[in-house]
């Protein structure tokens, strides 16, 4: 503010600069919980950014596309994918069907739903 200002306008000038200062804290604060909400949660299920519907269907579309070309091993490891994510615990009934469906291309290619577990 200029210094011929009146006394009045420089105190509500300095009231809006600590209100918008506030805001912005604030925002900051929320922001920074939902990540560190948003990052345990991916890290208790990493599975759970990969389990929605567009993702599930582009996996799956990916896995018939590779199990047609002959690529055994890329269709095997995609339905293996798609299987592990669909079925895990939390999912819910509307993504059943991604399961079910990575299971039937997995009993097609004649593989086995999940890895063998490795020697402890």
């Amino acid at each position: 503010m200029p210094a011929d200002a009146p006394p009045g306008r420089t105190r509500r000038a300095r009231w809006v600069a600590l209100l918008i200062a506030l805001a912005t804290l604030a925002l900051a604060a929320a922001g920074a919980l939902w990540f560190v909400r948003s990052a345990s949660q991916v890290q208790r299920d990493p599975g759970l950014v990969y389990r929605d519907r567009a993702t599930l269907d582009q996996l799956l579309k990916r896995a018939d596309e590779a199990e047609r070309a002959g690529d055994r091993a890329t269709a095997i490891a995609t339905y293996r994918f798609v299987a592990a994510v669909a079925g895990a615990r939390g999912a819910g009934a509307d993504i059943a069907p991604y399961a079910a469906a990575a299971r039937a291309g997995l009993t097609r290619l004649g593989a086995a739903d999940t890895l063998p577990s490795p020697p402890r």
